[in-house]
């Protein structure tokens, strides 16, 4: 039965959800001066903390303890035109992915520290949704992924060292989407001779990826004088997920048999599917024209190539399997930041990047309505002592984009934005 068919199929396409800040649903945003503020040019300078995530290698720059806490505050909005000309608007939602960076200088020669962030999210929620035009796609969606990451780096000589470490990672999703119960009112109709008109049901999908999986991080980082030199490969981690799906159906107001006939069609039961969070890398040089005034260009590569397709398996036999189609495509982005020192205290800084969408138009969707885009930031630094607030602002804007040729058939012409502020304090003992 179509309708059957339908919510197995919003079932499966809650896993290809992502936030739309990075390439793909990759948020880069893991620490300030880096991001927001710089663009995420960091990879050579790599001289506080967040360095375990841009580059490990570059924490042999740091002295003694240090300890960095920080979040990043995003505010999305997205609106669509569906092929009849009515606009949708993304419900107004706020997202605060946290960080945290601890490293320990042990000789001239060893480091070692400790990040936590999210690398990989999604929050998309459309307005209005009982009656969005896509909403046995999607009505509200939420992905997050948390990479526990202990790195070692090492001095090799004044001016190179090497840096890495393991990558823990724990996700978990969550997923409502309505279900089409016109096909059952019809069916009922025809078997049971009066006119039936069921109002549409609900699907929840929850999953996790149970004890957790793992990847890696590996740097490297070259100083000469007053130029800075960096490169960093973060590994492809795969995430296997067992979740449940729980069907909601509202009481019919035709009592029995149509009640349980209807509850009888969306048994709640169990699922598994896997996900490709993929392989990235990024080099970057950086000069100091003067001692108060840096510059760096990095460019990142995001291998989403290997993100073909996305498969779920159902333990109850009575709802097939089913394969959905991604085809993504691997991309670059291209940051440029700079910082002036103004005196010991005061540190400012600003950046551009533009980035590449990896979402071909015969997959793009409401779930992840990607395109490329620019980014234009700045913020500031100021200590107190041996404390550092960084606090920074950025603004996303994506191209304007439009497809008609979507496998699926969900079309549409959709425009997104974000507002990103970030706030950073890093102490050091």
């Amino acid at each position: 039965m179509r309708t059957i068919q339908i919510a197995v199929f919003v079932c499966l396409v809650v896993f290809g959800a992502g936030h739309a800040l990075g390439a793909g649903f990759n948020i880069f945003e893991q620490g300030s001066p880096a991001q927001p503020g710089m663009a995420g040019a960091f990879t050579a300078r790599a001289d506080n903390p967040s360095a375990i995530f841009y580059n490990p290698a570059g924490i042999t720059q740091l002295e003694g303890t240090q300890i960095s806490v920080g979040l990043s505050l995003i505010q999305p909005k997205s609106t669509m035109k569906d092929p009849y000309g009515r606009k949708w608007d993304s419900d107004d939602q706020l997202f605060y992915p946290p960080n945290l960076y601890v490293t320990h200088k042990f000789n001239e020669q060893l480091n070692m520290g400790f990040g936590f962030g999210v690398h990989y999210g999604l929050g998309m929620k459309w307005d209005n949704n009982k009656d969005f035009i896509y909403r046995y796609l999607v009505q509200d969606v939420s992905v997050q992924t948390y990479y526990f990451n202990p790195v070692a780096a090492w001095k090799v000589n004044d001016w190179f060292s090497i840096g890495g470490g393991v990558y823990y990672v724990k996700s978990e999703v969550e997923y409502a989407a309505a279900i089409d119960m016109s096909d059952v009112s019809a069916y009922l109709s025809s078997v049971l001779g009066i006119p039936i008109d069921l109002n549409d049901g609900r699907m929840d999908l929850e999953g996790d990826n149970g004890s957790g999986d793992y990847g890696f991080n590996l740097g490297l980082h070259f100083k000469f004088n007053d130029l800075r030199l960096g490169a960093v490969y973060r590994s492809e981690v795969e995430c296997e997920y067992d979740g449940a799906a729980d069907f909601t159906v509202t009481p019919t107001g035709y009592g029995n048999p149509v009640d349980g006939i209807v509850a009888g069609l969306f048994p709640d039961t169990g699922g598994r599917t896997m996900i490709k969070f993929p392989a990235s890398a990024s080099i970057g040089v950086a000069y100091f024209f003067t001692p108060e005034l840096s510059v760096e260009f990095d460019i990142n590569w995001m291998g989403w190539s290997s993100f073909e397709s996305l498969d779920i398996d159902f333990e109850n036999p009575g709802l097939p399997d089913k394969h959905q189609v991604k085809d993504w495509d691997d991309v670059f982005s291209f940051r440029l930041g700079t910082s002036y020192q103004f005196s010991e205290k005061l540190e400012c800084y600003a950046g551009y990047y533009f980035d590449q969408s990896p979402i071909p138009d015969n997959t793009l969707d409401p779930i992840l309505p990607g395109a490329d885009r620019h980014s234009v930031q700045f913020g500031a630094g100021y200590t107190i002592g041996d404390l550092r607030i960084d606090a920074a602002y950025m603004y996303l804007k994506f191209d304007d984009r439009e497809t008609d040729d979507n496998y699926l058939g969900i079309n549409g012409e959709y425009e997104s934005s974000s507002n990103i502020f970030g706030l950073q304090f890093t102490y050091r003992i």
